[in-house]
This record gives C-alpha cells, structure tokens and sequence, in this order.
C-alpha cells in the first residue's frame, strides 16, 4: 500500500466501518516501513481495481494485525484469506508469534483467523467502543508461527486458494 492508494482504501473503510481510519493514521502507519507492512488486494477483472487491504505491525516478538478488510461487494471471493495469507508469512519471517482483537459480533472473521491458527486467548471490553462497533473485542493469538507445522498449515491454505 502506498499514500496514492488511500482514496480507494479510505473508501472500502467508508462502506465497512461507523468511523473508519483516517488519512492521518494511514500516513503514520505507511511512513513506519521497517516495522508495518500494508497490502492492498486488487481485482484485475476490474480495472485493478483496489477489492481489500490489510496491515501488520511489528512489535519486538509478537506481529499485530492492524486490519483486514475487503469491501463488501467483493466478499465470498478469498480476498479475505489471501491478504492474511500474504500477513502471516511476513508475520512468520520475523516473528514467533502473530496476535489480533476481533469484534465478538463477526463470527466470519473469528473462522478465518482460526483457520490460520490463531485461538481465543480472551477478551478486551470496550476495545472497539471509540470505533462505533460492538464495544468488545476477542483477542486472538498464534505463537509458534515460526515451527514447521505452522508452514505447513499455511502451505496447505496456500494451496487451497489455488483452487478457489
């Protein structure tokens, strides 16, 4: 992702959130290089059209996922499941661990992060309260992302997102 990307960004995060990122918080992630990481995933059906995004943050041992978005017309696609595909294997070269907050109220995301190993490991209340979202938030963790069974596991989704 880069700041010419963000009037596509900033529009999916328009359909998707109550009160979305805004340009400033974009730039001071996308001005951090060595330690965020943003996608954008695009539709080239479309014009290339921007269809998602998602972000990292990496902190000293763990890597955070910010976002993970995909605009509402292009769901049921795996626009989904291949940015944080793309998100774990960064997470995975650099760090043993890979962790997020999801609200309750989306089951469909809670499946994809299990999907990707990430377990329940509690809750934070009033995490998203600011945002305009259901207040509470489940955190979810994966550690040992750098053990071969966890590439394994992402070779296997890999290779199932081939044939979707």
């Amino acid at each position: 992702m880069t700041s010419d990307h963000l009037p596509e960004v900033m529009a999916i995060d328009a359909q998707c959130y109550p009160i979305p990122w805004s340009r400033e918080v974009y730039q001071a992630e996308l001005s951090r290089p060595d330690d965020r990481l943003y996608l954008v995933a695009r539709l080239t059906a479309e014009k290339n059209r921007i269809a998602g995004h998602g972000g990292v943050a990496f902190e000293e041992d763990e890597a955070h996922i910010t976002t993970v978005t995909v605009a509402p017309d292009c769901r049921g696609q795996a626009i989904g499941a291949r940015l944080f595909l793309a998100l774990a294997l960064a997470a995975r070269r650099r760090n043993t661990s890979l962790a997020l907050e999801v609200a309750v109220d989306n089951p469909a995301a809670q499946s994809l992060y299990r999907r990707f190993g990430l377990a329940p490991v509690g809750i934070q209340r009033g995490y998203y309260a600011d945002m305009g979202l259901s207040p509470d938030a489940i955190v979810m963790r994966a550690d040992g992302i750098h053990q071969p069974d966890y590439a394994n596991r992402l070779i296997n989704i890999a290779v199932e997102l081939d044939y979707a």
